[in-house]
């Protein structure tokens, strides 16, 4: 029975694997693949997670074979989320398409061009990805290292029962009834001009044309618009005289 408390690493997987992880998370090497799973398998705060790697040579080697190895993966475990990650550089050329490969001299990491694919069969890779990006995530890694750092972080990522990626960007979206004002936070809410300052200028001067065009002065005459506010907000709008 695999384990879901640790980060399951396939045997088959690259022997870099468990030394490079284990230090960052608890890992282990276990039979997944003969047991249906995706190369690496955790469970996290929202369920059971696995990951199947590619690399662009097996992509460009045969994409059938890979599909029939999804399929197999989503019917064994249809509850588990399966998430594929291309690994590798690989680039269109006027004969095909050419695979980098890296290579380390002294502190940098470069790529050389490796094994070349005569037939162009880079188009149909896309539009099989693009195709299976509808059933699944796809990520892509340029390296193996790579991967395994993509992987530690979904790990670590998923044993937080709660995240707050985003939400100082994402606001709720609120609707006034009147038109006017809803066009004025439309315009100036990311300037200071929230609900209730938006329907206090529109009482004061009736309408959104009329607020802008308005003084600085005009406007920090209304409760709740100071000068510094009313300042913020036509330079905003594109007042190049306040």
């Amino acid at each position: 029975m695999v384990s879901g408390e640790l980060f399951g690493i396939d045997v088959h997987e690259p022997a870099e694997a468990l030394p490079t992880l284990s230090p960052v998370i608890p890992c282990a090497v276990q039979p997944l693949n003969s047991e249906g799973y995706a190369d690496y398998l955790w469970t996290g705060v929202d369920g059971r997670q696995q990951v199947e790697r590619k690399t662009w040579y097996e992509l460009l080697g045969g994409l059938d074979s890979i599909e029939d190895q999804l399929r197999r993966q989503l019917a064994a475990h249809p509850s588990i989320r399966l998430i594929l990650i291309v690994e590798g550089v690989a680039v269109p050329s006027p004969t095909g398409t050419t695979i980098f490969k890296e290579t380390t001299k002294g502190k940098r990491h470069l790529f050389y061009a490796g094994k070349s694919y005569f037939l162009g069969p880079m188009k149909g890779a896309y539009a099989w990805l693009y195709e299976v990006g509808k059933y699944m995530e796809v990520y892509q890694t340029p390296t193996y290292g790579s991967t395994l750092n993509m992987l530690a972080s979904f790990y670590k990522a998923d044993q937080k029962p709660e995240h707050t990626t985003f939400h100082r960007y994402l606001k709720d979206i609120t609707f006034h009834p009147n038109p006017m004002v809803q066009r004025l936070m439309g315009m100036g809410g990311h300037l200071g001009i929230g609900a209730t300052r938006a329907e206090a200028l529109i009482k004061r001067f009736g309408t959104v044309y009329n607020v802008a065009t308005a003084t600085p002065e005009m406007l920090a005459s209304v409760e709740g618009i100071g000068k510094a506010v009313a300042v913020k907000f036509l330079r905003g709008v594109g007042r190049p005289d306040v």
